[in-house]
């Protein structure tokens, strides 16, 4: 939308956000609430930019609620007034927030407790079925994706009764509807745009094999769902009581795994795996996240990760891009090349053909120098959020050919290449004491934790191409604890 008619749209809403800009303690109408959210859902980057400065200038203060250690104390008997009950409301909303981002993987341990030990990826807080794992590393050349254009309207979308409590108020007599909007009003991310996503409609796995489909649904559609389970559970862990009844809302979710119940965008988590050819040795790098920059931010990620989406708005990008390996290719680019980002906003497709990394990226893998492979669908256990897990085994010589320009930092935070400043810049070594600490000491993400799991679990089939144990059982020399101590 242009600045135009942007301006348009909001018409007499426009002069109300003027007011509210020389009078900070206003609390805007839920009409004008609604006008705003559907304006800024649709305005283009820099109107975004321009409205976030605004709130940014209130000294963190968002309709009319005052920071969280300024706001005033109710005296015992005294009737709060409505203004106060909207800023404790969001105030304690923030608590839980921070609460959640400050513990996330401590508390998705324990959350994962509450569901089937059989579910679990071993010992990190990642859930999973058999059905979402193959027996071993499928290439990728051997995973179909198919178009879904039937998929049918999710029955959970985060406007239920039972999320409402997540909700904080927004104005007297009404909460926030969505909790992406909380986040766009009250704690937004410097990266928080609402794009075309793929919605995971169906998984087979046959021997050597996979096949998944895919519909269209948007960022926003996985958030409303994810984050107030998340907000949830937190709020659950602050008040003392961790468990099912105080989880209504995860409730509804009796089986995580039916794809038909919610929207669920998977992202793709890959373990990038620099490998010796000399010795069959592997390394890996790592990312610290920015929690002022990301919506998850505050531990570490494998390197690369990204929501799958298209890269444009473009309609054909959306056929175009159905392309877990175009995906990866891009989120190379960005995360450890440090090259702008195809961050969906664009009209115009990326041109494959005559993206000189692209090519350079897919005739090495052609040449058999870089191997991609599927891992299986991993929910991280708080959220429920899906991961693609992919491993990419890349021999030495051609890796630092292709990321000579490796970069020290991204958009998302900073690139990780030893855990005890020893200057590596070769990366931390893929052996069972790295693996051990990162996924019982280390802050590392749920499904990067799981995706890490995994590629231990077939390292032999990764890094030497021969028959690795069963996915059901770790290896046998495996000393990896059966818990993680949060």
């Amino acid at each position: 939308m242009s600045n135009e008619a942007f301006a348009s749209r909001l018409g007499a809403g426009v002069r109300t956000v003027a007011n509210w800009e020389a009078n900070p303690d206003m609390v805007l109408s839920p009409g004008m609430q609604e006008v705003l959210d559907a304006a800024l859902k649709d305005a283009d980057e820099s109107v975004q930019r321009r409205f976030g400065m605004l709130l940014a200038a209130q000294d963190g203060t968002v309709q009319g609620a005052p920071a969280e250690n300024s706001v005033r104390q109710i005296q015992p008997g005294e009737r709060p007034s409505p203004d106060a009950a909207i800023e404790a409301s969001q105030t304690h909303w923030r608590q839980v927030r921070q609460y959640l981002i400050e513990s996330g993987i401590g508390l998705a341990a324990r959350t994962a407790d509450l569901y089937d030990p059989a579910l679990r990826v071993e010992h990190v807080p990642a859930i999973s079925t058999a059905d979402w794992l193959p027996s071993g590393p499928v290439p990728l050349e051997k995973l179909a994706l198919d178009w879904d254009d039937t998929s049918r309207k999710p029955r959970i979308t985060g406007l239920e009764a039972e999320a409402r409590p997540t909700l904080p108020l927004r104005a007297p007599g009404h909460a926030f509807t969505r909790y992406t909007a909380a986040i766009r009003y009250l704690r937004k991310p410097a990266l928080f745009e609402n794009r075309h996503s793929y919605r995971l409609t169906g998984i087979e796995w046959s021997e050597g094999a996979g096949r998944m489909t895919f519909g269209l649904a948007t960022f926003f559609d996985k958030l409303d769902v994810s984050e107030p389970l998340g907000h949830e559970a937190a709020a659950a862990e602050l008040a003392g009581h961790l468990d099912w009844q105080r989880l209504p809302f995860r409730g509804l979710l009796s089986d995580p795994f039916d794809l038909s119940v919610r929207i669920v965008n998977p992202g793709i988590s890959t373990l990038t795996i620099r490998r010796n050819t000399a010795d069959g040795t592997g390394t890996f790098f790592l990312l610290r996240r920015d929690p002022t920059q990301v919506t998850n931010g505050r531990h570490y990620s494998l390197l690369p990760a990204g929501e799958f989406q298209p890269a444009s708005i473009s309609p054909q990008s959306i056929t175009t891009d159905l392309d877990i390996w175009r995906n990866m290719v891009r989120e190379y680019a960005e995360e450890m090349l440090g090259q702008p980002e195809h961050d969906g906003s664009s009209g115009v497709p990326v041109d494959y053909e005559i993206w000189p990394f692209y090519r350079d990226m897919t005739a090495a893998r052609e040449a058999g120098t870089v191997r991609p492979y599927a891992l299986g669908v991993v929910l991280d256990a708080l959220s429920l959020n899906a991961s693609i897990a992919t491993a990419t085994v890349v021999d030495d010589t051609v890796f630092d050919e292709l990321f000579r320009d490796l970069v020290a930092t991204n958009p998302e935070g900073e690139v990780v290449f030893s855990l005890d400043n020893n200057k590596s810049i070769r990366g931390l070594p893929f052996d069972e004491e790295t693996v051990k600490r990162l996924t019982t000491r280390e802050p590392l993400g749920q499904t990067s934790a799981a995706c890490l799991t995994l590629a231990w679990r077939h390292r032999a089939e990764l890094l030497e191409g021969s028959v690795a144990t069963s996915a059901a059982e770790p290896p046998r020399d495996s000393k990896l604890p059966q818990s993680r101590p949060y």
